[in-house]
């Protein structure tokens, strides 16, 4: 098996071969591969006329997840047989059972990466008991910046923006590897923003941004795109913390304005963070979505 790293001219045949079901998994993105190659090696490879991806973390062995494409049951025979020990991570429920079935392996549900999905409709308007702790925090940005500007994000904004994630990353006391590969794959956004922005043939795929501004200082901003027709995936979202209420009010300005005509938000896994699966479960999520490994 001949894996190569994941090019950026791999964008338009991974979108063309993710899946397209109602709520997908955020996994197969393409950004979201391209966000974290700086925190471990991502490579693919083509078998029976499938993608195979292999991810690889510093000092640990391979993993890969189910082949993209339709003669996927071809390209597993192949693939096993080839790498008869290979281990496989973010398999969906389907996926797991198609592979105790054919093969005998069985599969176990790992909590520390479902992805979180959210009500876009309730997200945007906080309405009830259970958003009113997150509807207070955006009313207090609200009153406290009146004249607060959401912008949508297009080139004019990199050399800026990048520039003001710059201070707030230099500022935070509790940089680490992990922080290090993120700010590494936000910059690449940036670099590659335009092309990573293209849409696809059908018009719906295709990387958006938005930002916060107060006072004309960029506050707030956030990435995000479709990843079928009623669900988009939250790639990125950071805020300058000095601002009351700044998380809430960049999360409904990012839905609102560029993302109402959808249901479904997938914010991601939590990787089993305490704090990070406090903070999304305080956002009430509609669904999990399950990932299995073998």
């Amino acid at each position: 098996m001949q894996f190569r790293p994941i090019k950026l001219d791999d964008r338009d045949h991974i979108l063309a071969l993710q899946d397209r079901s109602e709520m997908p998994l955020s996994d197969f993105n393409f950004t979201n591969l391209w966000i974290w190659r700086f925190a471990r090696e991502i490579a693919i490879v083509e078998v029976e006329g499938c993608l195979i991806i292999r991810t690889t973390y510093p000092q640990s062995e391979p993993y890969y997840f189910f082949p993209l494409g339709e003669n996927y049951p071809k390209a597993l025979e192949v693939f096993l047989e080839s790498c008869p020990n290979a281990k496989f991570k973010s398999l969906t429920l389907a996926q797991s059972l198609y592979l105790k079935e054919r093969f005998g392996l069985e599969s176990q549900a790992n909590r520390d990466r479902f992805d979180y999905v959210y009500s876009i409709p309730e997200l945007i308007a906080l309405s009830g008991r259970k958003y009113h702790k997150k509807k207070n925090h955006l009313n207090k940005f609200l009153t406290s910046y009146p004249a607060f500007v959401f912008e949508i994000m297009e080139s004019r904004h990199i050399d800026e923006l990048r520039a003001v994630y710059h201070q707030w990353y230099e500022a935070n006391p509790r940089k680490d590897e992990a922080l290090e590969a993120e700010k590494r794959g936000i910059e690449s956004i940036l670099q590659d923003f335009e092309i990573l922005s293209q849409t696809t043939g059908d018009g719906l795929f295709g990387l958006k941004g938005g930002l916060l501004r107060v006072d004309g200082e960029i506050v707030a901003f956030s990435f995000g795109e479709a990843i079928s027709q009623e669900s988009i995936v939250v790639h990125i979202e950071k805020a300058n913390t000095a601002y009351n209420g700044v998380f809430q009010a960049i999360n409904q300005q990012f839905l609102e304005h560029l993302w109402g005509a959808f249901m479904w938000a997938n914010r991601e896994e939590d990787l089993g963070i305490e704090g990070l699966r406090k903070a999304k479960l305080s956002y009430q999520p509609t669904h999990l979505l399950e990932k299995y490994e073998i």
